[in-house]
């Protein structure tokens, strides 16, 4: 059986949102090469009006297959001209991943963008991005995040160096530092001493924060016992499907720096599609005998294709030829952007 996850990555215009959807196609290996917003040969913003105006003026949507799960990407408009693609889209996907810029002015402007995802209740991580171009202290940032997002925030990383001196990061679960390097996974480096007690605070914060809604982990706190990386990593996704917590993450999407872990956090930690359905009311079972449960979330429109419908399926199949308001299904597809593979049929939980 397929596990899907259905992400939107979502933020304010230029904060980076095309670049990282770009990114991870490449690392998934859904793409061999890596698009460029200035080149005009991204998947994302394939439409004319988009590299017109070097920005995303409608959702793209991208299926891939990583870590045993099928995920739907979808890349959303940031420019308030767009914002109402961006919230059709979201109603339709099981969590979102929020990219702003390590500006603190500019971290003020996502207050309504974070209202939306409460109102829904969708899960939703952050991923600072452009920290080599940060005009802050990482800790002033984090309090301007405090101030727009009713969830406590919870880091799952801390930098080594910032700027033009900006490293690595150091994973707060297993407390291991790691070094970037551009469009290449990062190697592990031993923790630098430099850091050790900005790390220690760090990390109690994020275990104190996590322990508010588990009684367990709180009584190992208490008694001074370390929590097994295990349990602490079942914490995040137990609370991130709940919409309790807002997990914190940071990189450079331009350089591929922190794209592999957030992906990989998306993979452990991620709601899957079955839980989003269950909060919507739907009973999230493939079986035939289910009652079709679909939601068009978007009108794609082509001189050559026609009309194409981004479609959420809640509940039940959705097959090809079926008949639905009197309206013939006439091909189901799989889309990388503007690219199609012929689907016989869309489970629930398929976007």
């Amino acid at each position: 059986m397929t596990i899907f996850r259905n992400i939107a990555l979502v933020g304010p215009y230029s904060s980076g949102k095309t670049t990282l959807f770009e990114n991870l196609l490449y690392i998934t290996k859904a793409t061999t090469r890596k698009g460029s917003v200035s080149e005009g040969n991204t998947v994302g913003d394939a439409a004319g009006e988009a590299r017109d105006r070097q920005m995303s003026t409608e959702v793209t949507a991208a299926s891939v297959n990583h870590g045993g799960l099928s995920f739907t990407f979808l890349d959303c408009p940031g420019s308030v001209e767009f914002l109402q693609e961006t919230l059709n889209a979201l109603v339709g996907v099981d969590a979102a991943v929020v990219v702003c810029e390590p500006d603190p002015a500019r971290l003020l402007t996502l207050a309504p963008l974070f209202q939306s995802l409460d109102a829904w209740q969708i899960p939703h991580l952050v991923f600072i991005n452009k920290m080599d171009r940060a005009t802050a202290a990482f800790g002033d940032l984090l309090a301007t995040l405090k101030q727009v997002s009713s969830r406590p925030l919870v880091l799952h990383q801390y930098p080594i160096g910032q700027n033009e001196t900006l490293q690595g990061f150091i994973d707060l679960v297993s407390e291991a530092a790691f070094h970037y390097h551009p469009d290449a996974p990062a190697d592990p480096i031993p923790l630098p001493p430099a850091l050790q007690a900005q790390e220690k605070a760090a990390r109690t914060e994020m275990l104190e924060t996590l322990a508010d809604f588990d009684d367990h982990l709180l009584e190992e706190l208490l008694e001074d016992i370390e929590p097994p990386q295990a349990e602490l990593v079942q914490d995040f996704k137990a609370e991130l499907e709940a919409d309790l917590i807002v997990p914190v993450f940071l990189g450079v999407a331009e350089a591929g720096f922190g794209v592999r872990p957030l992906l990989e956090a998306l993979v452990r930690e991620a709601p899957e599609a079955s839980a989003m359905a269950t909060l919507r009311g739907c009973i999230d079972q493939s079986g035939s005998e289910q009652p079709l449960v679909a939601q068009v979330l978007k009108n794609y429109f082509s001189a050559q294709g026609g009309k194409l419908s981004l479609v959420r399926v809640w509940q039940g199949i959705l097959t090809d030829g079926m008949v639905l308001n009197q309206v013939r299904v006439g091909g189901i597809y799989r889309l990388l952007g503007q690219q199609q593979q012929s689907l016989r049929q869309a489970e629930a939980g398929r976007l």
